[in-house]
């Protein structure tokens, strides 16, 4: 796995957010089942990237003893347009390091501690 993977699906996610039509949070369901959980299944991001896509993850992702479960939690307008700019954000760091070199080893969950 590489940067390159992260970024392609968060970059596919914000792509599907600004071009989609429909409910907001129904776009940001979609973006969280068809992309996000891309990210959240293969070692592809380094320690700080990752620690940073796990604390959106759970900010927004309702809790449950499924691990893989995609489902949102019950969000306002407000924090679903906070959980897009952080994702943006996210998004636009990853793209970055993925256009950099980078000698750091992918993480896990396990190496967050």
């Amino acid at each position: 796995m590489s940067l390159e993977y992260a970024s392609d699906h968060l970059t596919a996610a914000v792509r599907s957010l600004a071009a989609s039509e429909g409910q907001l949070t129904r776009r940001l369901q979609t973006v969280w089942d068809e992309n996000l959980q891309m990210v959240w299944m293969k070692p592809c991001l380094t320690a700080d990237l990752l620690r940073e896509f796990r604390d959106l993850w759970h900010t927004y992702t309702a809790p449950s003893h499924d691990r893989q479960s995609t489902t949102l939690r019950d969000l306002t307008r407000d924090e679903s347009i906070a959980a897009i700019e952080s994702l943006v954000a996210l998004a636009n760091r990853v793209a970055v390091a993925a256009a950099s070199p980078v000698d750091e080893p992918f993480a896990t969950l396990a190496d967050l501690g």
